[in-house]
Formats: structure tokens, C-alpha cells, sequence
């Protein structure tokens, strides 16, 4: 990837050459990295594109699912999922970073929040709908993630989350050919951010523990990119990714780790 002039965008003089934290990095990729806005185009949700986003998936399964109301995007960035779920009365985003598009967007409330450094700001049961999608795998503690994912949600509502997976079968290869695999942008590298981040691995089997341990029963996993029908059959070895979605159920606390 090119490199970017400081002279080219005068944001740039503002943050740090070599971030320090997570908010540091967060709000240097939303510069250097086209974050700043979203793509808002017009979606249609009841079906599925060809090559279907996190994004295309989780609005598409909530309007297959008939759920309306509120949404909470934990991890909104520059609001592209916030934006195209118009059919929701509220909705709100929370991320480590805030990003230009918020003060554009004001119809949309969205504020800064690390999740590592305490709860959500909503009362219990607030929301319809909650997606978290590629977050909890930089998150430091993916146990109290989920958990607060569950006690912003109503009963009755959705929860819906992406993570990379590691036992796709691209990484299977890399590892049968003693490369890493990496789950983020290959430019974190040059950027003195190991994998993006990325703190956690997951596979189908370990993400399914986490949710059923915290509360949270999956109901439709997917994984994003073309032959979509192929791999919901398949996610946990076509997949690049995981996409799940979840109700709440009563938390297993005791369940087995499946080794």
C-alpha cells in the first residue's frame, strides 16, 4: 500500500507515526485508511448480493427475522451499517475512536467508548437489535464483551457478531505451508500493529462456547463473500470469517471447552 504524505491531509500532523495504544491506532487508520465516511448507498436487505458483506447479512437476516425498533452497532466506525439500517427507529454506535462521519450524522447517536474499560452506556434489555461485527477478537477480555452484548439486548431481540476464523481453509494452507495466518490487513504489519490488533482467535466451534457460556444461543452462521449459499452450509471451513446470529438464552457457565 502507497504511503500517505502528511502534507496531504492536514489531520495527519495530529496523530501519532507510532501509535502507543488502541485508540491511537484506531484513530490513525481513520485517516489514513478511508474510514473518514461511510458508503451509503441504497441497500435492498431482503435479499442477499452476490458477494454479501458482515454488513449485507446481519440487515438482511434482521429483516428476515422481523426485527424492528433499536439497533446498537458496537464498533460503528464511520456508521456504513448505522446508515443502511433505515428501517430502525433508534440507532445508536459505539466505537474506540470517533470518526468524522458522526457530526455528519447527527440522526444517528454515536459516541466513543472503550469496551475493555467498563459497560456499555444503556440500561439493560435497551436495544432490538445489537451487532458487533469484527470487534471482539481485538477486545481484551471477549467473555465481558459478550456478556454486555447480551444485557443491552431485550429478550426477545438479536444479537449479531463477526469474527475472523482461523480454521478457514486459506489459513489452514498457510499454516500447512509454515506462513502466518493473518486475520487483518496485511498493511498493520508496516504499521507497527501486529495482525491489526488482533488479540483472539476463533474458530466456529470456540466462538459457539463463548456466546452459549455468556447467554447467547446461535441460530444462523454465514461468512461473508461469493458463493454465499456455499458457504452457510460450510462457514466454519470456507469461511474467512464467522458471521453469527444469536438470541438469549440462559448463560453456561460450566459448559466444556470443545479441544
Amino acid at each position: 500500500m502507497a504511503s500517505v504524505s502528511s502534507d496531504a491531509d492536514p489531520r495527519h500532523n495530529n496523530i501519532p507515526a507510532s501509535p502507543v495504544n488502541a485508540e491511537q491506532y484506531y484513530q490513525r487508520n481513520v485517516v489514513l485508511h478511508g474510514q473518514a465516511g461511510p458508503d451509503v448507498a441504497e441497500a435492498d436487505s431482503s435479499t442477499l448480493p452476490a458477494r454479501p458483506s458482515e454488513t449485507d447479512y446481519a440487515l438482511h437476516w434482521l429483516r428476515e427475522e422481523g426485527v424492528l425498533g433499536s439497533i446498537l452497532d458496537v464498533g460503528c466506525a464511520g456508521l456504513g451499517l448505522l446508515l443502511k439500517a433505515r428501517s430502525f427507529k433508534r440507532r445508536c454506535g459505539v466505537d474506540i475512536a470517533s470518526f468524522p462521519a458522526w457530526d455528519a450524522h447527527p440522526q444517528v447517536e454515536a459516541q466513543a467508548r472503550n469496551v475493555d474499560e467498563g459497560p456499555l452506556p444503556f440500561a439493560d434489555e435497551t436495544f432490538d437489535a445489537v451487532t458487533c461485527l469484527m470487534v471482539v477478537e481485538h477486545v481484551f477480555d471477549p467473555y465481558h464483551a459478550a456478556r454486555e452484548l447480551r444485557r443491552v439486548c431485550k429478550p426477545a431481540g438479536r444479537v449479531i457478531i463477526g469474527v475472523p476464523n482461523l480454521a478457514g481453509i486459506k489459513r489452514r494452507w498457510e499454516l500447512l505451508c509454515c506462513r502466518l495466518p493473518i486475520t487483518s490487513a496485511r498493511f498493520s504489519f508496516s504499521e507497527n500493529a501486529w495482525d491489526g490488533y488482533h488479540l483472539h482467535n476463533f474458530t466456529q466451534a470456540s466462538l459457539d462456547w463463548l456466546l452459549r457460556k455468556e447467554g447467547l444461543a446461535p441460530t444462523r452462521w454465514a461468512a461473508h463473500g461469493r458463493f454465499p449459499w456455499f458457504k452457510q452450509r460450510w462457514p466454519a471451513l470456507m469461511g474467512n470469517d464467522l458471521i453469527v446470529m444469536a438470541h438469549r438464552a440462559e448463560p453456561q457457565p460450566e459448559l466444556p471447552f470443545p479441544f
